[in-house]
Order: structure tokens, then C-alpha cells, then sequence
């Protein structure tokens, strides 16, 4: 593989993006992944190759729920490329789950683990069921069932689960039981996001929240802005939580904060410990009496120094980007910036540390896990934390020097890394006929 990416021109014309509301996060990716393609300058078969899932799978999910009746839930699986190695990618429970937003998913994991040089392609999978205040037995059953019915895709050397949205410790061990009674084995690297006792890693509960510090820390070190400083932080559960404990921890302070139902500010800092205990306790951070409220605008409208989204994708867009007042942003979430949104925030001077990056943290801890799942080897709590810093920083790094030489921006030249490495190697493995 090539040192640095080279510019070229394509040889013909390629296949336009698929029609779709420029906002949605599908054509969000396929338009970033058009500009990366063009400026790497990708023929038009390596261009159509990556850009068509490698499987798409649906499949019926029926299962008794709490009144005795059986309900009839969808699970998904894409798998996207197999290039690298073995797919990697979440598994979420959402009853607002859609098959582009997956296939987007998908495709911007197999960047992101090439981006980060990691031997994975991308997948995503789900069933669209909401397990919020239903019984944990039905929530069993539904994943155990999910778990079942996708035993021909996944594998530790085929696709690995790694928890996603509404997805815990929990949930991944039953995934793990389900898959190893049906191969007669306990397997444990078919999934990551493990409790410790069972093949988890040291360093679950803040790899997310360490790599957002740390790329923060970096580029606010580049933008000569001194700290600490003033963050906000858009979401309070699994990630949000990391990064507010990370962020309090390193001296710098959370001025606002929201969840789904509530938005709070404090000036002089929120108390995150008493506000993540509140959250636990009562659900959600209704009641919490150590801030102002806010409306659901404000929170990621108001003045601040970083603002951190941290919950679902498609919340920065084109119609409130412009209202932005951070210095920089730094994205915890998979796509929180819409296609348009990320253009107006070019416009408007508001540096972006982009999801490929900001959120690799997620991916590195899950490598980690797999390898030593592998070696059947723990690693000690320094070695996760010095191996997962140096990566997330030597992927920034390399994206900043893309983004020098092509003069692009760090989210354009992020996902130029991955699809040149994928693009590549693709190349290199050939096409069996």
C-alpha cells in the first residue's frame, strides 16, 4: 500500500448518488464517500465494488411478549465489506431502525476500521424493538432469537456484534450464550462489549470518553486555545457519560447537558457525578436541581467552547448549524452532522473533529477485546489505555496530513484514508470468478 494517497482522475464518469433526502444519514455517507472516491481518483469497478453492500439480510424476529401474545419484530443485518478481515459492527434495538440508515452504518464502519488500520470491514445490524421499559424476559427473548437467526453470518473469523444503541453488557452475554450453545462451545470473541468475567476488556467503561479527551485536548492545543474549558455534551447514557467523566476528570468543565427528555446549563459547572447517580435512579435527568433548564435548540445552540455530540445521528443539520456558537465540535456519536449541516460549519469557521475519529474509541476497545479473546491473553488496564491513545492519536495524525494534502477538511480526509486502504487492498485481493 502506498505511503500517501495520490490524486488521479477517474476514467469515466460514475453512477450518481441514489435520490434521497440530502439529509438522510445513506446519503450523507454515499455523497462523502462520491467526493472521496473522485478525489482518489478510484476506477469505476473498485468505485462500484465499495459501494454496494457484500449482504443484506431480514429476517422475522416472533416472539411471546408480556400479555401472552406473539409479537413479530424485523431483525437486519448488512454486512458491507470483507476486505480487511472479518466484518465488525453493532448491534442495536430501535424500533426506528430503516435499512439505509444501516447500509450507512455499515459502509462508515468499514472506513472507520480502515481509517484506524484495524483488520475489519463494517457491518450493522438490529431488530426494531425498543427494550425501555419492557420486560427484561421478552428483551431476552428478542435477542436470543436475533442472535439465532443471524448464526449463519456471524463468526469470530465471518461478523462480530459489538453492542450499539440501547445495547449493554447484559444483552451482549446473552448474544454469546445463544451463539455458543448453538456451536456447542463458548466462542468468546464472536462478541465484544463483554462483562470482564466472561472475555471483556479493562478499559470498556472509558475508551469512548479517553479518545474524545485526547482528540479534544490535541486540537484545541492547535487552535493555541488555553484550558480548561467550558463543554457541552448532547446525550447522557453509555457515551455521553464516558465523555463527561473524561472531560471532569482532565480539569475542564460541563456547563450543559441533555438527554431525551431534559436539557440543563450551569455556568459554573454541572456536578456530573450527582447528575449521572440522578440518572440511574430516576431514568432520565427530569428532577435533576443542579441547573437550569433549556430547550432542546439551546442546548446545542448555546455559547461554549466544545460542544460533544454524544447520542443519535442526523442532530447537527442545515437547519441549525448556523446557529452553532462552539469553537469547536467534536463528534461522539455516529453521524450527528448531516452532509449540509457539515458544510455550513466549514462556513462558519467551527472546527470538527469528525465521528470516524471522535467516537474511535468505541472500535479500538473492540479490536482490543477480539485480540485478546484470540491470545486468550488479558491485558492490563496501563497497556489498553497506552495502546488505545497512541492509536486514536496516530489516526488523527495521519488524517491531518490527507487533509493538508488535499485541502480538504479532517471528515473528508478521514474518509478518504479509510476508502483509499479499502480501495487498495481490494485491488491487491483481486476478484474470484
Amino acid at each position: 500500500m502506498p505511503d500517501s494517497i495520490q490524486p488521479g482522475m477517474l476514467e469515466e464518469s460514475q453512477a450518481p448518488t441514489p435520490s434521497l433526502d440530502p439529509e438522510d444519514a445513506f446519503a450523507s455517507m454515499m455523497e462523502r464517500y462520491d467526493e472521496a472516491a473522485q478525489r482518489l481518483g478510484l476506477s469505476p469497478d473498485n468505485y462500484m465494488v465499495l459501494r454496494e453492500p457484500d449482504h443484506e439480510y431480514k429476517f422475522a424476529i416472533p416472539v411471546q411478549d408480556e400479555s401472552g401474545e406473539i409479537a413479530v419484530f424485523a431483525g437486519y443485518r448488512v454486512r458491507h465489506n470483507l476486505s480487511l478481515g472479518p466484518c465488525l459492527g453493532g448491534l442495536r434495538l430501535d424500533t426506528n431502525l430503516t435499512r439505509d440508515e444501516l447500509r450507512a452504518l455499515a459502509a462508515w464502519t468499514t472506513w472507520k476500521c480502515a481509517a484506524l488500520n484495524i483488520p475489519f470491514g463494517g457491518s450493522m445490524g438490529g431488530v426494531n424493538y425498543d427494550p425501555r421499559g419492557r420486560s427484561p424476559l421478552v428483551t431476552e427473548r428478542v435477542v436470543r432469537r436475533y442472535t439465532a437467526g443471524v448464526m449463519d453470518l456471524i463468526g469470530p473469523d465471518r461478523d462480530v456484534l459489538i453492542p450499539d444503541l440501547h445495547c449493554n453488557e447484559q444483552i451482549m452475554a446473552w448474544c454469546l450464550d445463544t451463539y455458543s450453545m448453538h456451536v456447542r462451545h463458548t466462542e468468546n470473541a464472536v462478541v465484544l462489549g463483554k462483562p470482564e468475567g466472561i472475555g471483556g476488556t479493562i478499559g470498556r467503561d472509558w475508551a469512548i470518553g479517553r479518545g474524545v479527551r485526547v482528540l479534544m485536548e490535541r486540537r484545541l492545543a492547535e487552535m493555541n486555545i488555553a484550558g480548561p474549558v467550558r463543554v457541552a455534551v448532547q446525550g447522557a447514557g453509555r457515551v455521553g457519560s464516558q465523555v463527561m467523566r473524561e472531560v471532569v476528570a482532565a480539569g475542564h468543565k460541563i456547563i450543559a447537558v441533555g438527554d431525551a427528555r431534559v436539557n440543563l446549563r450551569n455556568e459554573k459547572g454541572l456536578d456530573v457525578e450527582a447528575l449521572l447517580a440522578h440518572r440511574a435512579q430516576a431514568g432520565s435527568l427530569e428532577g435533576f436541581r443542579g441547573g437550569d433548564s433549556l430547550r432542546g435548540d439551546e442546548l446545542l445552540e448555546g455559547e461554549c467552547d466544545v460542544l460533544i455530540p454524544a447520542a443519535l445521528s442526523r442532530q447537527i443539520t442545515s437547519h441549525n448549524a448556523a446557529r452553532l456558537r462552539c469553537k469547536l465540535m467534536v463528534e461522539a456519536a455516529n453521524a450527528p452532522t448531516t452532509r449540509k449541516a457539515d458544510g455550513i460549519l466549514q462556513e462558519q469557521g467551527i472546527a470538527v473533529i469528525p465521528d470516524l475519529l471522535g467516537n474511535s474509541g468505541a472500535l479500538l476497545i473492540a479490536y482490543f477485546e477480539w485480540v485478546q479473546n484470540r491470545m486468550g491473553y488479558a491485558w492490563p488496564g496501563d497497556q489498553v489505555d497506552e495502546r488505545l491513545v497512541r492509536r486514536v492519536l496516530d489516526a488523527y495524525e495521519r488524517a491531518r496530513q490527507v487533509a493538508g494534502q488535499h485541502q480538504v477538511g479532517l471528515r473528508l480526509a478521514a474518509c478518504m484514508l479509510g476508502v483509499e486502504r479499502v480501495a487498495y487492498f481490494d485491488r491487491v485481493r483481486g476478484v474470484y470468478a
